[in-house]
């Protein structure tokens, strides 16, 4: 999981550096969409098969490399595990809390 967002994320950082670069920039989009459109597909195809199709548009239209299309696609498949994750942990400190309430009462 934190090797796909650091792939993630690295795919985003690379689209985005195209910035540092006036006037070969966009030119330099051109030529990385497809290659982040495919490593997006290999890695994001099976949960969010369209988000290849926004990925390649995103790095074709001009002034739009800020969109971190790879990250968005891993935070859709992560999210809601962590999130399960999350309301899990606050669920067990409340049940916690509530043991502890009672044996403090008790007393």
């Amino acid at each position: 999981m934190v090797a796909k967002l650091l792939v993630s994320l690295t795919i985003d950082f690379v689209g985005s550096c195209s910035y540092l670069l006036p006037g070969v920039g966009e030119a330099f989009d051109l030529a990385w969409a497809p290659t982040q459109t495919i490593m997006i597909s290999a890695m994001y195809d099976d949960t969010t098969p369209s988000l290849k199709y926004v990925s390649f548009i995103e790095e074709i239209l001009p002034f739009t490399d800020v969109v971190p299309s790879a990250t968005i696609g891993w935070s859709k498949e992560y999210a809601p595990v962590l999130l399960s994750i999350g309301q899990q942990k606050v669920h067990e400190i409340i049940v916690a809390a509530r043991r502890e309430k009672d044996v403090a009462f008790a007393k």
